[in-house]
């Protein structure tokens, strides 16, 4: 009455706060969730920063705030490493050697970046095998003879089975 307060407003009032530091929170991870690797990665710093500077969430809302920033990042590097990787395979099947070599120095620059931020080990292993064989696929075919199939030299016997 006189200037105090219950402690049931001081309560309703940090919880309040707390909920109204949440808000950009969520709506940051769900922007994170179908962004491109520079977007992503854009916005969780942004996260980080306004993480850092807010005193009234509670440290184990922040830790789980930027573990899951963290993942978001790392699947949208791994998304972006995959989509890359499966246009080198085309570009190789296609010929194309000068591009597939572009496309799969991109797909590995995503590739680190997802495996600093802690991507699976088993995806790791199918993107290394995958990568391998774009590097062994293409760039082989040979218009004349070469020395695995040379010309042939002799002219082609006769078949004399039916004289």
């Amino acid at each position: 009455m006189f200037g105090f307060k219950s402690k049931d407003d001081s309560e309703e009032a940090k919880q309040a706060a707390i909920a109204a530091a949440k808000k950009p929170v969520r709506e940051t991870l769900s922007a994170m969730a179908m962004a491109q690797p520079d977007e992503a990665e854009r916005l969780s710093q942004r996260l980080k920063d306004y993480l850092s500077a807010d005193k009234t969430l509670p440290m184990e809302y922040k830790q789980k705030a930027r573990e899951r920033a963290r993942l978001l990042e790392c699947n949208a590097n791994m998304r972006a490493a995959d989509k890359v990787l499966h246009r080198a395979v085309q570009l190789a099947a296609e010929e194309h050697m000068g591009e597939r070599s572009k496309a799969l120095g991109e797909a590995r620059r995503y590739f680190s970046k997802a495996s600093t931020l802690g991507a699976d080990q088993e995806w790791r292993k199918a993107f290394v095998r995958l990568s391998d064989t774009v590097l062994m696929t293409g760039g082989v075919h040979h218009a004349g003879p070469s020395r695995a199939k040379p010309a042939p030299i002799a002219p082609p016997t006769p078949n004399r089975a039916k004289l």
